[in-house]
């Protein structure tokens, strides 16, 4: 556990995308993404994933700026 703490989640398999309505935490396996993409206006990251249940599977990871944002957008580019 703690080698994973000290590690950027940009260069792990899974990507933490949030909290669903009930607190539990959303995260996606790398290897399913098939589509990611910055959305610049709303500070956020959206990953596009396959799911034979859903056509629209998807999590959106939400930053609290335009900085924040931008920084893990690239260390996800370089790691990815």
């Amino acid at each position: 556990m703690g080698a994973l703490i000290n590690k950027s989640e940009a260069s792990l398999s899974v990507i933490k995308a949030g909290v669903d309505d009930k607190g539990n935490p959303l995260c996606v396996n790398k290897s399913q993404v098939y589509l990611f993409k910055k959305e610049q206006t709303g500070n956020k990251i959206v990953f596009y994933y396959h799911d034979a249940k859903s056509a629209e599977a998807s999590v959106t990871k939400s930053f609290p700026d335009s900085e924040s944002l931008d920084s893990y957008w690239e260390e996800l580019l370089r790691k990815w």
